[in-house]
């Protein structure tokens, strides 16, 4: 049987207390001596990050339309008007088709065509935005009898999701268009599909154009996904606030690539009908800008040190549009903040 040794005490207290003794007796160490190399890997939260989806709702109408004059094809979304086999001899034709009897108005058959070209607008952030990014830097000299100075190259990546499922007031465009037949006398039943080669029922071949703007209500969702690699480089300065505790400034130049995906899906609802729209684009985009950052590096010894920090980063503004719907990602105002671990050689 393995008997406990009698000093484990003594065992246990020396391996608890050797990270604070290398720590100690590292002091003089770290004063009197630098690194020139630093490798940090840190996780970053992004926030500050926005998203506008614009042109939310608009779609065009689904069929032609065509003009007012006579013999003219025409065709609707809930029916069709067209020029039959005679030329619509005496201004009449029979190659005519409705979907529901509700479209018949008095003397008249009602078809309608509707759209919406201006849409809603809607902001929406999501914070945070997770990250990871990989530092490196260089001491190149001392600057006065403390500070020190160099260079920092970094690489990360961040990805960035943004949702957005508001219900949004909008209008839509309604063309009715008004087609006389002779009084006294009954369509066909509806839905009715009248033929190219007649005779058949016959109802004039010029309509009587009005157009309504209809309030509507916007439902579904806009989602923006994102995947934002960044590299950047520029000159640091390293102040010591304690022999353990340094604060670090930094700030240049950051270039990167963004790599986004914009979908949608969404009903349109206006006086009891209803339309479905659904899109979806990717895009890569070549960014660049500028970054400036604060951290504070806490040395353990003379090789290893935890850092935390802040950085402000502007990229830019990146926009997406698809389906007559857009997205814009504004990337021009990020704050990251930054923790991680440092090893120095």
């Amino acid at each position: 049987m393995w008997n406990r040794p009698s000093n484990w005490k003594l065992i246990l207290a020396s391996i608890l207390l050797a990270p604070v003794a290398s720590s100690l007796a590292a002091d003089d160490d770290m004063a009197s001596s630098t690194n020139q190399n630093r490798f940090t890997v840190r996780g970053r939260l992004g926030l500050n990050i926005h998203a506008k989806f614009s042109r939310i709702g608009t779609f065009p109408a689904a069929t032609d339309i065509g003009g007012t004059g006579s013999a003219l094809d025409h065709f609707y979304d809930d029916g069709y008007v067209r020029v039959d086999e005679s030329g619509n001899y005496g201004g009449q034709t029979w190659y005519w088709g409705y979907d529901s009897a509700s479209q018949i108005s008095g003397n008249n058959l009602l078809f309608h065509s509707t759209s919406a070209s201006v849409g809603a607008s809607h902001e929406v952030s999501d914070d945070p935005q997770y990250g990871v990014e990989m530092v490196y830097n260089r001491d190149i000299g001392a600057v006065g009898s403390k500070c020190r100075w160099g260079l920092e190259m970094a690489f990360g990546w961040n990805g960035i999701e943004l949702h957005d499922d508001a219900t949004l007031p909008a209008n839509v465009t309604r063309v009715t268009d008004a087609y006389a037949f002779a009084p006294g006398t009954t369509p066909p039943a509806a839905p009715f599909r009248g033929p190219f080669s007649g005779p058949s029922f016959s109802i004039s071949d010029t309509p009587t154009r009005s157009v309504a703007t209809l309030p509507a209500t916007i439902s579904g969702v806009r989602d923006l996904q994102a995947d934002l690699f960044v590299g950047r480089i520029g000159p640091y300065l390293e102040v010591p606030l304690t022999s353990h505790v340094q604060l670090t400034l930094s700030g240049g130049l950051a270039v990167g690539v963004l790599y986004s995906e914009f979908a949608f899906r969404e009903r349109i609802n206006y006086g009891g009908n209803s339309v479905q729209h659904s899109g979806s684009r990717t895009d890569g985009d070549a960014i660049y800008g500028g970054f400036a950052g604060a951290s504070l590096n806490y040395k353990f010894d003379a090789r290893w040190n935890a850092t935390i920090g802040a950085q402000f980063e502007s990229l830019g503004t990146r926009s997406h549009s698809v389906g007559g719907h857009a997205a814009e990602l504004d990337l021009s105002k990020s704050l990251y903040f930054n923790f991680g671990v440092g090893y120095s050689f």
